[in-house]
């Protein structure tokens, strides 16, 4: 039965509404399913009961994503011309190099050229990205500073290697051992400089007051 056109001043194609119908209309559409605004409205011509375009693409931004978000299987939905999304992203830069791009393709619903493309515009090559763990990847993992952790890196408190191509810190994980553990799970510093200032600036940096040439400078003991 279709739906009411109306439901007092309340919007009828809610998001929840949205996804049911989709998945009323992908049962009696057969094979792929129109990842077109212009194909789905031929075919949803005098559906009151399927929800419109606009509002699909209103919540999903394609209609081949809001197929997706009604559970439809990748088989019968192309994402060609569809942008990439930051966690398509992710996923690719995570998994490139440990999972084949023919794998990572299927898994996003993507072709192997867009795949490699992807790779090839953010310079990343699926042999350097073999399992090892950003800055960014340690600092959400031990609730860190994302600047602390380069900083460790840079002095080499923590061992790794910094990808030029990429702009990033590459570590191994079987580098964080339990004494670097220790140094990013160390409680955060609620000051900006070190030593901790206690208000005596002469006794903060190890200076004193001495008289040379009749005038009066300050000299570090340190």
């Amino acid at each position: 039965m279709p739906f009411p056109n109306w439901i007092g001043r309340k919007r009828l194609w809610t998001k929840e509404r949205v996804i049911a119908g989709l998945i009323a209309a992908a049962r009696e559409i057969e094979g792929p399913l129109p990842c077109l605004d212009a194909s789905y409205n031929r075919l949803k011509k005098g559906r009151l009961d399927w929800p419109t375009s606009h509002r699909i693409l209103e919540y999903f931004g394609a209609m081949a994503r809001g197929w997706l978000a009604a559970g439809e299987p990748m088989t019968r939905i192309s994402l060609h011309n569809v942008p990439w999304i930051e966690d398509e992203r992710e996923y690719l830069f995570n998994y490139a190099g440990n999972y084949t791009l023919e794998r990572i393709a299927r898994r996003l619903g993507r072709s192997y050229g867009a795949v490699r493309g992807q790779l090839r515009i953010a310079k990343v090559k699926s042999r350097h990205n073999q399992g090892f763990l950003s800055a960014a990847e340690i600092a959400k993992e031990f609730d860190s500073s994302c600047h602390r952790i380069r900083n460790m890196l840079r002095v080499g408190r923590i061992k790794g290697k910094y990808d030029g191509e990429r702009n990033r810190w590459e570590v191994d994980p079987i580098d964080i051992t339990p004494e670097v553990i220790i140094l990013l799970s160390a409680p955060k510093r609620t000051h900006k400089t070190w030593p901790t200032d206690k208000g005596d600036y002469y006794s903060r940096y190890g200076l004193h007051r001495q008289t040379i040439a009749g005038r009066g400078v300050a000299v570090c003991v340190k």
